[in-house]
């Protein structure tokens, strides 16, 4: 059994779309808690994802409170599919398995208050949460992997913090920086 969850209720069907891997993909997970923290929209600027060995879920916030603005009052629906046609490995991510073809839905779970179940499944341990540390060695870790994706996503400097108040409020100093050493200054 696999889990797509959603933001969306009520859905029959799964239909592939194109996200940051450009192939139209229904994506799937085999561990629900993991596919629960898909149920609120987020990105690699929020939290950065992994497993441990046993496949629980790691998440480190990106800035302070990331779960409570992300999860808190927000629903979302379990998907849950049958395996055929997934594959794996497909992605840089190697929980993540993923289907070109539309996959039909066999039941829907609905999670009514997805922060409070995801503190439930924190304090059940098969989730584990890195709350935003003021330390330089935390904020060191959060600022390489910003850093990181703002280059890899080729994100707009010039414009990324009118467009995104995260950005303003959290990274500003972070981008200010980065256009300054990108401007040419440096080079001979």
């Amino acid at each position: 059994m696999l889990y797509h969850v959603s933001p969306f209720a009520g859905l029959k069907t799964l239909q592939p779309k194109v996200s940051t891997h450009k192939v139209g993909y229904v994506y799937a997970i085999e561990n629900m808690v993991t596919g629960l923290l898909f149920g609120a929209k987020w990105d690699d600027f929020d939290f950065i994802l992994s497993t441990d060995e046993n496949g629980t879920p790691i998440i480190y916030e990106c800035y302070p409170d990331a779960l409570k603005s992300v999860y808190q009052g927000k629903n979302c629906s379990v998907y849950f599919l049958n395996d055929e046609g997934f594959q794996r490995n497909k992605t840089s991510w190697s929980a993540e398995l993923v289907c070109e073809n539309e996959v039909q839905v066999i039941e829907e779970h609905v999670i009514n208050d997805l922060y409070n179940r995801l503190l439930d499944e924190e304090r059940n341990e098969k989730l584990i949460v890195h709350r935003y540390e003021y330390c330089a060695e935390y904020r060191k870790t959060i600022s390489n992997h910003i850093i990181d994706r703002l280059i890899r996503f080729e994100v707009d400097l010039s414009s990324i913090c009118k467009s995104d108040k995260r950005f303003s409020k959290y990274y500003k100093a972070i981008i200010a920086e980065l256009i300054q050493i990108t401007d040419g200054h440096l080079l001979p």
